[in-house]
Protein backbone atom coordinates (compact mmCIF):
# COMPACT_ATOMS: atom_id res chain seq x y z
CA UNK A 1 0.00 0.00 0.00
CA UNK A 2 2.91 2.19 1.23
CA UNK A 3 4.42 1.74 -2.71
CA UNK A 4 1.03 2.29 -4.22
CA UNK A 5 0.74 5.64 -2.54
CA UNK A 6 4.22 6.75 -3.17
CA UNK A 7 3.81 6.00 -7.46
CA UNK A 8 0.21 8.18 -7.48
CA UNK A 9 2.59 11.31 -6.23
CA UNK A 10 4.75 10.67 -9.27
CA UNK A 11 2.20 10.87 -11.64
CA UNK A 12 1.03 13.77 -13.16
CA UNK A 13 -2.82 14.27 -12.19
CA UNK A 14 -4.92 14.23 -15.63
CA UNK A 15 -7.06 16.89 -16.35
CA UNK A 16 -10.90 15.62 -16.58
CA UNK A 17 -12.07 15.71 -19.38
CA UNK A 18 -14.62 18.29 -21.18
CA UNK A 19 -18.15 17.65 -21.61
CA UNK A 20 -19.43 19.22 -24.94
CA UNK A 21 -23.02 20.13 -24.76
CA UNK A 22 -24.53 19.39 -27.89
CA UNK A 23 -25.89 22.32 -30.05
CA UNK A 24 -23.23 24.79 -28.21
CA UNK A 25 -21.27 26.68 -30.23
CA UNK A 26 -19.22 29.74 -29.54
CA UNK A 27 -21.23 33.57 -29.36
CA UNK A 28 -21.26 35.19 -32.92
CA UNK A 29 -20.58 38.83 -33.40
CA UNK A 30 -23.99 39.91 -33.01
CA UNK A 31 -24.62 38.22 -29.52
CA UNK A 32 -21.65 39.63 -28.04
CA UNK A 33 -23.02 43.33 -29.80
CA UNK A 34 -26.35 42.02 -27.94
CA UNK A 35 -24.60 40.91 -24.42
CA UNK A 36 -22.64 44.38 -24.20
CA UNK A 37 -26.03 46.64 -25.21
CA UNK A 38 -28.06 45.07 -22.58
CA UNK A 39 -24.92 45.14 -19.75
CA UNK A 40 -25.09 49.10 -21.04
CA UNK A 41 -28.62 49.69 -20.27
CA UNK A 42 -28.50 47.84 -17.05
CA UNK A 43 -25.39 49.51 -15.97
CA UNK A 44 -27.41 52.91 -16.73
CA UNK A 45 -30.38 51.44 -15.03
CA UNK A 46 -28.06 51.09 -11.69
CA UNK A 47 -26.51 54.36 -11.98
CA UNK A 48 -29.76 56.36 -13.05
CA UNK A 49 -30.11 59.15 -10.35
CA UNK A 50 -26.37 59.36 -9.16
CA UNK A 51 -24.97 62.75 -9.86
CA UNK A 52 -22.50 62.92 -12.76
CA UNK A 53 -23.29 59.84 -14.51
CA UNK A 54 -24.00 59.40 -17.96
CA UNK A 55 -27.62 58.19 -17.54
CA UNK A 56 -28.00 61.24 -14.91
CA UNK A 57 -27.08 63.30 -17.44
CA UNK A 58 -29.46 62.27 -20.63
CA UNK A 59 -32.14 62.43 -17.88
CA UNK A 60 -31.59 65.70 -17.02
CA UNK A 61 -30.77 67.01 -20.65
CA UNK A 62 -34.40 65.59 -21.59
CA UNK A 63 -35.99 67.13 -19.24
CA UNK A 64 -35.03 70.53 -20.07
CA UNK A 65 -37.28 72.49 -22.43
CA UNK A 66 -36.03 72.84 -25.82
CA UNK A 67 -34.45 76.51 -26.10
CA UNK A 68 -35.60 76.96 -29.42
CA UNK A 69 -39.55 76.24 -29.31
CA UNK A 70 -39.34 77.96 -25.88
CA UNK A 71 -37.83 81.40 -28.20
CA UNK A 72 -40.26 80.77 -31.12
CA UNK A 73 -43.64 79.81 -29.23
CA UNK A 74 -43.80 84.11 -27.84
CA UNK A 75 -42.84 85.71 -31.40
CA UNK A 76 -45.57 83.14 -33.18
CA UNK A 77 -48.26 84.06 -30.19
CA UNK A 78 -47.36 87.64 -30.95
CA UNK A 79 -47.45 87.82 -34.31
CA UNK A 80 -51.32 86.05 -33.93
CA UNK A 81 -51.90 88.59 -31.41
CA UNK A 82 -51.12 91.89 -33.76
CA UNK A 83 -53.01 90.33 -36.58
CA UNK A 84 -55.26 89.98 -34.17
CA UNK A 85 -55.65 93.40 -32.64
CA UNK A 86 -55.43 94.63 -36.18
CA UNK A 87 -58.60 92.86 -37.44
CA UNK A 88 -60.73 93.84 -34.38
CA UNK A 89 -59.27 96.75 -34.80
CA UNK A 90 -60.46 97.26 -38.20
CA UNK A 91 -63.96 95.69 -37.11
CA UNK A 92 -64.62 97.76 -34.67
CA UNK A 93 -63.75 101.26 -36.93
CA UNK A 94 -66.27 99.59 -39.36
CA UNK A 95 -68.85 98.87 -37.04
CA UNK A 96 -68.73 102.29 -35.72
CA UNK A 97 -68.71 104.06 -39.24
CA UNK A 98 -72.22 101.87 -40.47
CA UNK A 99 -73.42 101.42 -36.78
CA UNK A 100 -76.34 104.16 -37.63
CA UNK A 101 -77.45 102.97 -41.13
CA UNK A 102 -77.09 99.32 -40.11
CA UNK A 103 -80.74 98.50 -38.76
CA UNK A 104 -81.76 100.49 -42.11
CA UNK A 105 -79.76 98.30 -44.00
CA UNK A 106 -80.78 95.07 -42.56
CA UNK A 107 -84.68 96.17 -43.07
CA UNK A 108 -83.50 96.84 -47.26
CA UNK A 109 -81.60 93.40 -47.39
CA UNK A 110 -84.26 91.37 -45.83
CA UNK A 111 -86.64 92.74 -47.97
CA UNK A 112 -84.51 92.13 -51.17
CA UNK A 113 -85.92 91.08 -54.65
CA UNK A 114 -85.23 87.08 -54.93
CA UNK A 115 -85.66 87.64 -58.81
CA UNK A 116 -82.13 89.02 -58.43
CA UNK A 117 -80.54 86.53 -56.08
CA UNK A 118 -80.02 83.99 -58.94
CA UNK A 119 -78.51 86.25 -61.33
CA UNK A 120 -75.55 87.15 -58.78
CA UNK A 121 -75.45 83.31 -57.76
CA UNK A 122 -74.63 82.28 -61.13
CA UNK A 123 -72.23 85.06 -61.50
CA UNK A 124 -70.35 84.68 -58.65
CA UNK A 125 -69.59 80.69 -60.10
CA UNK A 126 -68.80 81.95 -63.52
CA UNK A 127 -66.36 84.15 -61.62
CA UNK A 128 -64.99 81.20 -59.39
CA UNK A 129 -64.73 78.93 -62.81
CA UNK A 130 -62.98 81.58 -64.56
CA UNK A 131 -60.45 81.55 -62.09
CA UNK A 132 -59.67 78.22 -61.85
CA UNK A 133 -59.08 78.36 -65.51
CA UNK A 134 -57.03 80.53 -65.10
CA UNK A 135 -54.93 78.55 -62.11
CA UNK A 136 -55.00 75.63 -64.60
CA UNK A 137 -53.68 78.03 -67.89
CA UNK A 138 -51.23 79.66 -66.11
CA UNK A 139 -49.19 75.41 -64.85
CA UNK A 140 -49.89 74.46 -68.77
CA UNK A 141 -46.43 76.38 -69.89
CA UNK A 142 -44.57 73.74 -67.68
CA UNK A 143 -45.94 70.59 -69.28
CA UNK A 144 -48.40 70.51 -65.81
CA UNK A 145 -51.89 69.69 -67.00
CA UNK A 146 -54.89 69.64 -64.60
CA UNK A 147 -58.50 68.31 -64.23
CA UNK A 148 -61.02 71.11 -64.05
CA UNK A 149 -62.65 69.95 -61.21
CA UNK A 150 -59.48 69.56 -58.97
CA UNK A 151 -58.25 73.39 -59.83
CA UNK A 152 -62.04 74.72 -58.77
CA UNK A 153 -61.87 72.52 -55.61
CA UNK A 154 -58.89 73.91 -55.65
CA UNK A 155 -59.66 77.56 -55.75
CA UNK A 156 -62.87 77.47 -53.63
CA UNK A 157 -61.05 75.82 -50.96
CA UNK A 158 -58.33 78.61 -50.90
CA UNK A 159 -61.20 81.25 -51.16
CA UNK A 160 -62.20 80.16 -47.76
CA UNK A 161 -59.14 79.85 -45.76
CA UNK A 162 -58.08 82.69 -46.82
CA UNK A 163 -61.43 84.17 -46.39
CA UNK A 164 -62.20 83.16 -42.70
CA UNK A 165 -58.03 82.69 -41.21
CA UNK A 166 -55.74 85.26 -40.25
CA UNK A 167 -53.51 86.08 -43.36
CA UNK A 168 -55.81 86.79 -46.00
CA UNK A 169 -54.78 86.32 -49.59
CA UNK A 170 -51.30 85.29 -48.09
CA UNK A 171 -52.82 82.34 -46.27
CA UNK A 172 -55.00 81.39 -49.57
CA UNK A 173 -51.87 81.78 -51.31
CA UNK A 174 -49.62 79.30 -49.57
CA UNK A 175 -52.81 76.59 -49.37
CA UNK A 176 -52.86 77.00 -53.47
CA UNK A 177 -48.87 76.55 -53.85
CA UNK A 178 -49.24 73.40 -51.33
CA UNK A 179 -52.00 71.94 -53.83
CA UNK A 180 -49.88 72.37 -56.76
CA UNK A 181 -46.91 70.68 -55.23
CA UNK A 182 -49.25 67.60 -54.74
CA UNK A 183 -50.08 68.21 -58.37
CA UNK A 184 -46.45 67.46 -59.06
CA UNK A 185 -45.44 71.09 -60.47
CA UNK A 186 -41.84 72.39 -59.65
CA UNK A 187 -40.41 75.48 -57.67
CA UNK A 188 -40.39 77.10 -61.06
CA UNK A 189 -43.47 76.19 -62.46
CA UNK A 190 -45.42 77.63 -59.59
CA UNK A 191 -43.87 81.07 -59.80
CA UNK A 192 -44.46 81.52 -62.63
CA UNK A 193 -48.07 80.57 -62.56
CA UNK A 194 -48.03 82.70 -59.57
CA UNK A 195 -46.26 85.74 -61.07
CA UNK A 196 -48.23 84.97 -64.89
CA UNK A 197 -51.70 85.27 -62.16
CA UNK A 198 -50.63 88.44 -60.56
CA UNK A 199 -49.77 89.91 -63.67
CA UNK A 200 -52.98 89.11 -65.65
CA UNK A 201 -55.15 89.83 -63.17
CA UNK A 202 -53.55 93.29 -62.19
CA UNK A 203 -54.02 94.31 -66.28
CA UNK A 204 -57.67 92.65 -66.00
CA UNK A 205 -58.85 94.85 -63.36
CA UNK A 206 -57.24 98.12 -64.63
CA UNK A 207 -58.96 97.34 -68.24
CA UNK A 208 -62.38 97.12 -66.17
CA UNK A 209 -61.91 100.32 -64.38
CA UNK A 210 -60.73 101.85 -68.08
CA UNK A 211 -63.91 100.91 -69.36
CA UNK A 212 -65.85 102.23 -66.30
CA UNK A 213 -64.64 105.73 -67.56
CA UNK A 214 -65.49 104.92 -71.34
CA UNK A 215 -69.05 104.43 -69.90
CA UNK A 216 -68.82 107.40 -67.38
CA UNK A 217 -67.41 109.61 -70.50
CA UNK A 218 -64.19 110.42 -68.55
CA UNK A 219 -61.60 110.85 -71.30
CA UNK A 220 -59.19 112.22 -69.15
CA UNK A 221 -58.74 110.04 -66.65
CA UNK A 222 -58.36 107.05 -69.80
CA UNK A 223 -54.67 108.40 -70.54
CA UNK A 224 -53.71 107.69 -66.66
CA UNK A 225 -55.66 104.06 -66.78
CA UNK A 226 -53.76 103.49 -70.30
CA UNK A 227 -50.27 105.00 -68.63
CA UNK A 228 -50.82 102.34 -65.38
CA UNK A 229 -51.31 99.28 -68.02
CA UNK A 230 -48.49 100.72 -69.93
CA UNK A 231 -46.16 100.06 -66.76
CA UNK A 232 -47.42 96.71 -65.68
CA UNK A 233 -47.10 95.49 -69.56
CA UNK A 234 -43.48 96.67 -69.77
CA UNK A 235 -42.73 95.51 -66.31
CA UNK A 236 -44.10 91.82 -67.22
CA UNK A 237 -41.83 92.20 -70.29
CA UNK A 238 -38.88 93.13 -68.98
CA UNK A 239 -39.00 90.47 -66.08
CA UNK A 240 -39.80 87.55 -69.15
CA UNK A 241 -36.79 89.34 -70.89
CA UNK A 242 -34.25 88.88 -67.64
CA UNK A 243 -36.21 85.29 -67.28
CA UNK A 244 -34.92 83.65 -70.49
CA UNK A 245 -31.40 84.99 -69.95
CA UNK A 246 -30.22 83.03 -67.03
CA UNK A 247 -26.46 83.96 -67.83
CA UNK A 248 -27.92 87.95 -66.76
CA UNK A 249 -29.19 86.47 -63.43
CA UNK A 250 -26.70 84.01 -62.57
CA UNK A 251 -24.46 86.53 -61.51
CA UNK A 252 -26.13 88.75 -58.88
CA UNK A 253 -28.49 85.88 -58.15
CA UNK A 254 -25.10 84.03 -56.31
CA UNK A 255 -24.32 87.00 -54.95
CA UNK A 256 -27.47 87.21 -53.29
CA UNK A 257 -27.55 83.62 -51.97
CA UNK A 258 -24.23 84.09 -50.82
CA UNK A 259 -25.05 86.83 -48.81
CA UNK A 260 -28.15 84.84 -47.06
CA UNK A 261 -26.35 81.70 -46.45
CA UNK A 262 -23.34 82.70 -46.04
CA UNK A 263 -22.97 80.12 -42.91
CA UNK A 264 -24.10 77.29 -44.74
CA UNK A 265 -21.34 78.44 -47.70
CA UNK A 266 -24.28 78.65 -50.32
CA UNK A 267 -23.16 75.46 -52.43
CA UNK A 268 -26.39 73.71 -52.33
CA UNK A 269 -28.46 76.98 -52.54
CA UNK A 270 -26.40 78.21 -55.49
CA UNK A 271 -26.99 75.00 -57.33
CA UNK A 272 -30.67 75.31 -56.74
CA UNK A 273 -30.89 78.29 -57.71
CA UNK A 274 -28.95 78.25 -61.24
CA UNK A 275 -31.43 75.02 -61.85
CA UNK A 276 -34.44 77.49 -61.07
CA UNK A 277 -32.99 79.50 -63.69
CA UNK A 278 -32.58 76.95 -65.91
CA UNK A 279 -36.21 75.90 -65.57
CA UNK A 280 -37.79 79.32 -65.75
CA UNK A 281 -35.63 80.00 -68.35
CA UNK A 282 -36.75 77.29 -70.74
CA UNK A 283 -40.64 78.26 -69.96
CA UNK A 284 -41.37 80.03 -73.43
CA UNK A 285 -45.10 80.67 -73.40
CA UNK A 286 -46.59 81.55 -77.04
CA UNK A 287 -48.32 84.85 -77.25
CA UNK A 288 -51.55 83.21 -77.18
CA UNK A 289 -50.55 81.90 -73.86
CA UNK A 290 -50.94 85.40 -72.97
CA UNK A 291 -53.89 86.61 -74.92
CA UNK A 292 -56.44 83.70 -73.21
CA UNK A 293 -54.94 84.36 -70.03
CA UNK A 294 -55.91 87.95 -70.06
CA UNK A 295 -59.36 87.09 -71.25
CA UNK A 296 -60.05 84.66 -68.08
CA UNK A 297 -58.57 87.54 -65.81
CA UNK A 298 -61.33 89.87 -67.31
CA UNK A 299 -63.81 87.20 -66.86
CA UNK A 300 -63.00 86.26 -63.34
CA UNK A 301 -63.19 89.87 -62.49
CA UNK A 302 -65.87 91.11 -65.14
CA UNK A 303 -68.14 88.03 -63.44
CA UNK A 304 -67.52 89.21 -60.05
CA UNK A 305 -68.65 92.78 -61.08
CA UNK A 306 -71.34 91.77 -62.55
CA UNK A 307 -72.26 89.65 -59.02
CA UNK A 308 -72.03 92.86 -56.93
CA UNK A 309 -74.54 95.06 -59.97
CA UNK A 310 -76.91 91.99 -59.25
CA UNK A 311 -76.72 93.02 -55.76
CA UNK A 312 -76.85 96.54 -55.70
CA UNK A 313 -80.39 95.68 -57.94
CA UNK A 314 -81.57 93.24 -55.22
CA UNK A 315 -81.82 95.81 -52.48
CA UNK A 316 -83.69 98.18 -54.94
CA UNK A 317 -80.76 100.61 -55.92
CA UNK A 318 -79.93 101.17 -59.66
CA UNK A 319 -76.36 102.42 -60.01
CA UNK A 320 -74.93 103.21 -62.94
CA UNK A 321 -72.44 100.00 -64.87
CA UNK A 322 -69.40 102.71 -64.80
CA UNK A 323 -69.93 103.65 -60.99
CA UNK A 324 -70.16 99.14 -60.46
CA UNK A 325 -67.26 98.90 -61.93
CA UNK A 326 -65.34 102.02 -59.92
CA UNK A 327 -66.48 100.63 -57.02
CA UNK A 328 -65.47 97.52 -57.80
CA UNK A 329 -61.68 97.91 -58.98
CA UNK A 330 -61.29 100.60 -55.83
CA UNK A 331 -62.84 97.73 -53.17
CA UNK A 332 -60.17 95.45 -55.19
CA UNK A 333 -57.56 97.71 -54.57
CA UNK A 334 -58.20 98.31 -51.08
CA UNK A 335 -58.03 95.17 -49.92
CA UNK A 336 -55.10 93.86 -52.03
CA UNK A 337 -53.32 96.86 -49.93
CA UNK A 338 -54.08 95.06 -46.79
CA UNK A 339 -53.29 91.28 -48.08
CA UNK A 340 -53.19 90.10 -44.62
CA UNK A 341 -57.06 90.66 -43.58
CA UNK A 342 -59.19 88.02 -44.00
CA UNK A 343 -61.18 88.77 -47.33
CA UNK A 344 -60.19 92.41 -47.32
CA UNK A 345 -62.67 92.99 -44.22
CA UNK A 346 -63.02 96.51 -43.29
CA UNK A 347 -61.46 97.58 -45.97
CA UNK A 348 -62.90 96.44 -49.36
CA UNK A 349 -66.01 96.79 -47.51
CA UNK A 350 -65.47 100.68 -46.78
CA UNK A 351 -64.01 101.33 -50.26
CA UNK A 352 -67.05 99.59 -52.23
CA UNK A 353 -69.52 101.53 -50.08
CA UNK A 354 -68.12 104.85 -50.05
CA UNK A 355 -67.76 104.55 -53.91
CA UNK A 356 -70.92 103.60 -54.49
CA UNK A 357 -72.45 106.64 -52.02
CA UNK A 358 -70.04 109.13 -54.00
CA UNK A 359 -71.90 107.51 -57.34
CA UNK A 360 -75.15 108.46 -56.36
CA UNK A 361 -76.30 105.59 -54.55
CA UNK A 362 -77.90 106.13 -50.93
CA UNK A 363 -75.70 105.01 -48.24
CA UNK A 364 -78.20 102.39 -46.96
CA UNK A 365 -78.73 101.01 -50.08
CA UNK A 366 -75.31 101.21 -50.63
CA UNK A 367 -74.69 99.20 -47.00
CA UNK A 368 -77.18 96.76 -47.93
CA UNK A 369 -75.63 95.87 -51.11
CA UNK A 370 -72.13 95.15 -50.02
CA UNK A 371 -73.89 92.60 -46.97
CA UNK A 372 -75.31 90.57 -50.03
CA UNK A 373 -72.55 90.57 -52.10
CA UNK A 374 -70.43 89.80 -48.80
CA UNK A 375 -73.14 86.98 -48.00
CA UNK A 376 -72.48 85.37 -51.42
CA UNK A 377 -68.74 85.85 -51.53
CA UNK A 378 -66.98 85.29 -49.12
CA UNK A 379 -70.46 83.68 -47.34
CA UNK A 380 -71.25 81.01 -49.52
CA UNK A 381 -68.38 80.58 -51.45
CA UNK A 382 -66.51 79.87 -48.13
CA UNK A 383 -68.92 77.78 -46.62
CA UNK A 384 -68.67 75.50 -50.04
CA UNK A 385 -64.61 76.01 -49.81
CA UNK A 386 -64.58 74.10 -46.48
CA UNK A 387 -66.93 71.66 -47.50
CA UNK A 388 -64.51 70.58 -50.69
CA UNK A 389 -61.45 70.80 -48.03
CA UNK A 390 -62.59 68.53 -45.85
CA UNK A 391 -63.20 66.15 -48.96
CA UNK A 392 -59.93 66.52 -50.12
CA UNK A 393 -58.61 65.73 -46.69
CA UNK A 394 -60.55 62.59 -46.56
CA UNK A 395 -59.42 61.77 -49.65
CA UNK A 396 -55.44 62.61 -48.86
CA UNK A 397 -54.47 59.68 -50.23
CA UNK A 398 -56.16 59.27 -53.56
CA UNK A 399 -54.62 63.20 -54.13
CA UNK A 400 -51.12 62.30 -52.88
CA UNK A 401 -51.07 59.19 -55.66
CA UNK A 402 -51.57 62.14 -58.59
CA UNK A 403 -55.01 61.15 -59.48
CA UNK A 404 -56.02 64.76 -59.99
CA UNK A 405 -53.35 64.93 -62.65
CA UNK A 406 -53.85 64.21 -65.98
CA UNK A 407 -50.08 65.23 -67.21
CA UNK A 408 -47.61 65.97 -64.86
CA UNK A 409 -44.18 66.14 -63.83
CA UNK A 410 -42.10 63.21 -63.70
CA UNK A 411 -42.10 61.57 -59.98
CA UNK A 412 -45.90 61.61 -59.71
CA UNK A 413 -47.44 58.74 -60.98
CA UNK A 414 -50.70 59.61 -62.91
CA UNK A 415 -53.48 57.43 -64.82
CA UNK A 416 -54.62 60.29 -67.41
CA UNK A 417 -57.65 59.79 -69.05
CA UNK A 418 -56.62 62.13 -71.61
CA UNK A 419 -53.24 62.93 -73.24
CA UNK A 420 -51.83 66.16 -74.18
CA UNK A 421 -50.81 66.35 -77.29
CA UNK A 422 -47.87 67.75 -79.51
CA UNK A 423 -49.13 71.00 -79.14
CA UNK A 424 -50.92 70.94 -76.21
CA UNK A 425 -54.34 69.53 -77.79
CA UNK A 426 -55.96 66.78 -75.81
CA UNK A 427 -57.83 64.03 -77.42
CA UNK A 428 -59.10 61.13 -75.38
CA UNK A 429 -57.32 57.59 -74.75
Amino acid sequence: MAHLARRSRRLPARPAPSRRVPHESAPTPSARTDARMRNARESDADTRGVPGTRADVASEHARQPDASRSVALPHSRRRVALITAAVVTVLGAESVAIAPHAHRAAGQLARAEVRWLVPALACEMVSMMMFARLQRHALSPGGLRVRLGSAAATVFAGSAVGATLPGGSLVAITYRTRRMRSWGASASQIGFAHAATGALSTIALALLAGLGHVLAGDGARLVSVAVQIGAICALTGAALALVHRPATLRRPVRALVRMMHRLRRGTAVQASADRLLDELAAMRPPPRFWGRGLALALFNWGADAACLLAACHAVGARPAVSTVLFAYAAAMAAASAMPLLPAGIGTLDAALVLTLHHGGVPLTAATAADLLYRLITPGLVGIAGWILLLQQRRGAARTRHGHDVVHGARDVPAIPDTIAGPHGAARKT
